[in-house]
């Protein structure tokens, strides 16, 4: 088949993608690929239809894999197949559960059988009819999410809270609390709690999962072998289950770098990942971290969390002068916090100044990953235009401010063994005496919120390890706050990826631009808590659900001029106060989003009555 000529591939140019669609006649894939979802659409999108039959707060939503049909699971633990585009119910299914629904998944390409996880610790696939097919209550704490392979559609996942994820083959008989449960994944070594999984699209065989904490697993199937479960009878602790020794190799881990070395050897409760999920390709992971921001990881081509720690270089990673800088320092091609969207005045090649100005921006602002987006901002400088002495000058103060005094150390001796006369500046004797100065505090104990944080067990020296050598991160997404709920979503817009969606804690549904981190619209989704944003699979469709007890189908408006009241336009001064919640104590954080609700609200009778944690 022809290539797609470059100039048809943009998205400005949607008449040259046409023609190309009818002289070539299965280029389809192509055009749904690059024009489900482009800017122009994505600036339209508003409320469509709120879709209403739920007693409770909506946790949960998947689309069949055709678009044609919606699942909604709820509080009141029912399962809602939904026509979107007629408007309408298809089935209302009665589940057994007796705890809030947080997770569903349609098992057949008919559409007829679904899985449903809960809290009643229980997971349960039966009919849309409402024939039972499976009612599993082999794990013993709440079951947080499933997740299916389209290769292997008898198979599938479950990640629960007490730290296992059971693999459950349809085709074989299952007896709860016996041998037959098939424990593939078990964190009870660690003491963490499964809150999230998804299955690579391409490679099904990989497998993410997330836990109460700031590390995504990436597990490989393969080398992993489902064990027996043994029954655990109500006095037994569930500790007394020991997973077999894994594999050194079956498993990567995936974290954002200042908080995998800070939290490389302690459980710190504050963070956890709500959700994963892999663009379409299978190459690239977007985490939703909760009590922090959305980290997008590149799996194939992550770089080490450690290199930023130590002046190790060899000349294929110091590139001189990659791009002559000429604008330094009046044109440095970034607009003062950009608005917090980090969108670049133009597009064209970046030079040093981009990455000085916006490393500096970071450092002033000091929100949550800011110092550390700053010295990864400085190391790329130094890489490229390791001439830049300011650049050496600011990794090190980034590093001092991380309290990574020693590795601030060894940055400072390096500069001062590159380029001498650096030595004899006031500004090194300045930066000297900070790194002393920082290094001679006495290390503080534990405040009582930290000691909140902090879950008093030992992490063994082969967790840590791996938590060490953990992936960093490609690019974050900033705006949201995920602090009051665990299921909190985002995900990629389309085909190709090229948007990002999340919902959060003050009832917004934030949309970025994937390249450069920037934020396109934002709108008002929910009374209180977006928890749920899934994306249509082939239109420019999106569907939400949160604390209301509706879900809500967005769609782009109309081009007549009319106002779409939906748009958030104090968008900026609403990140800013998400930025500041997401550093409060969570119990201040709570108190906080009370109060957003009764003076959003003008009567309590409009509260919700159900939050889900």
């Amino acid at each position: 088949m022809e290539k797609i000529p470059k100039k048809a591939l943009s998205r400005k140019n949607l008449l040259k993608l046409l023609q190309f669609r009818e002289n070539q006649g299965d280029s389809s894939h192509f055009l749904k690929k690059h024009c489900q979802f482009t800017e122009g659409l994505v600036k339209r999108i508003g409320l469509d239809y709120e879709l209403q039959g739920h007693q409770g707060c909506v946790n949960c939503l998947q689309w069949t894999s055709d678009g044609r049909y919606l699942a909604s699971g709820s509080d009141d633990t029912n399962v809602i197949i939904w026509d979107p585009f007629y408007r309408k119910q298809m089935h209302v299914v009665s589940t057994n559960h007796i705890g809030n629904i947080f997770s569903v998944k349609f098992l057949d390409t008919n559409n007829t059988i679904i899985a449903t996880a809960a809290g009643d610790c229980r997971v349960i696939v039966q009919s849309v009819r409402g024939t039972s097919i499976l009612d599993c209550r082999c794990h013993t704490n709440r079951v947080k999410r499933l997740a299916t392979s389209p290769e292997e559609p008898s198979l599938f996942w479950s990640a629960g809270e007490d730290g296992m994820v059971l693999q459950f083959d349809l085709r074989e008989q299952h007896e709860c609390l016996t041998s037959q449960a098939k424990v593939l994944i078990n964190l009870n070594k660690v003491n963490h709690e499964a809150k999230c999984i998804a299955i690579n699209p391409t490679k099904p065989h990989y497998i993410a999962v997330g836990a109460n904490d700031c590390y995504v697993r990436l597990y490989d199937r393969r080398m992993l072998k489902a064990y027996s479960f043994t029954e655990v009878s109500e006095d037994s602790e569930q500790n007394d289950l020991k997973p077999p020794t894994l594999d050194k190799n079956c498993v990567q881990y995936y974290s954002p770098g200042h908080l995998a070395f800070n939290n490389a050897r302690v459980h710190n409760v504050r963070f956890a990942t709500t959700y994963i999920t892999f663009n379409s390709a299978g190459t690239e992971m977007l985490v939703n971290m909760g009590g922090e921001q959305i980290y997008l990881f590149d799996i194939n081509n992550a770089s080490p969390i450690n290199e930023i720690r130590k002046p190790v270089f060899t000349e294929k990673e110091t590139n001189s002068n990659k791009y002559k800088c000429r604008c330094w320092p009046e044109g440095n091609g970034y607009v003062k916090n950009s608005s917090y969207t980090n969108k670049p005045v133009n597009t064209g090649k970046k030079c040093a100044c981009f990455y000085m100005r916006r490393a500096y921006e970071c450092y002033r602002r000091k929100w949550m990953g800011d110092i550390y987006s700053a010295a990864r901002d400085y190391l790329h400088v130094i890489r490229n235009w390791p001439d830049q002495i300011k650049a050496y000058v600011g990794l090190i103060k980034c590093l001092v401010a991380l309290k990574w005094v020693d590795d601030a150390e060894l940055w400072y001796d390096y500069l001062c063994n590159i380029n001498p006369e650096f030595n004899g500046t006031n500004q090194a004797r300045l930066l000297r005496e900070t790194i002393q100065t920082v290094k001679n505090t006495p290390k503080d104990g534990f405040g009582e919120r930290e000691m909140c944080d902090m879950k008093s067990h030992k992490i063994e020296e082969d967790e840590a390890e791996r938590r060490l050598n953990s992936k960093d991160y490609d690019l974050r997404f900033l705006g949201h706050c995920n602090t009051t709920t665990d299921i909190k979503e985002a995900n990629f817009l389309g085909d190709d990826g090229n948007f990002i969606c999340a919902g959060s804690d003050e009832g917004i549904i934030f949309i970025w631009e994937r390249k450069h981190s920037s934020l396109v619209t934002a709108l008002f989704g929910d009374v209180s808590i977006v928890n749920c944003v899934q994306p249509h699979p082939n239109a420019c469709f999106i569907a939400s659900s949160g604390i209301d007890s509706v879900v809500k189908l967005w769609s782009p408006t109309s081009e007549d001029g009319r106002q779409n009241i939906r748009i958030v336009k104090e968008v900026n001064s609403v990140i800013e106060a998400n930025q500041h919640r997401m550093a409060m104590d969570p119990f201040e954080s709570m108190l906080v989003n009370m109060g957003y609700q009764i003076q959003g609200e003008g009567s309590l009778q409009d509260l919700p009555n159900c939050r889900t944690c």
